[in-house]
């Protein structure tokens, strides 16, 4: 498979949004000869998405390093790194962790829109105990 054909593969799984021009292989030579090592640039991110994918992606089975960095406080953009054993492809690694950490982030949204909902109708955590306990009084 030629090179652009890997790149756009991992790219088109990714979740949509303007991912071609926020992301760029480094090495794409490299990343072809051995896909257990990957380097990327991701562009207009910072440490909230850094941090918060190599948390997810270390957690994954067959990654033996993954980190990030932010070459220079003025830029605006970080590069993380994918060492995985033999078998697992960095990129796959990648586009899992992304897609995992996307589903993170809905959720995240998802809670703060209940709670803010809740904020504004006036109900609170207390009211919501006791419709659990209710519930359960009924259930016997």
């Amino acid at each position: 498979m030629s090179q652009s054909k890997q790149d756009s593969s991992i790219i088109s799984r990714l979740p949509p949004s303007n991912v071609a021009e926020k992301i760029e292989i480094l090495d794409p030579d490299g990343y072809k000869a051995d896909q257990t090592m990957l380097t990327i640039v991701l562009h207009e991110e910072d440490h909230t998405i850094g941090n918060a994918l190599k948390h997810i992606i270390c957690q994954m089975p067959g990654v033996e390093f993954c980190g990030y960095n932010i070459p220079h406080p003025l830029e605006d953009k970080i590069l993380i790194r994918i060492q995985t054993e033999k078998g697992y492809s960095a990129g796959d690694i990648l586009c899992r962790g992304l897609e995992d950490l996307h589903t993170v982030f809905d959720q995240i949204q998802k809670k703060f829109g209940q709670a803010y909902s809740d904020f504004k109708t006036g109900r609170t955590i207390d009211d919501e105990e006791g419709d659990e306990d209710e519930e359960e009084e009924n259930d016997e």
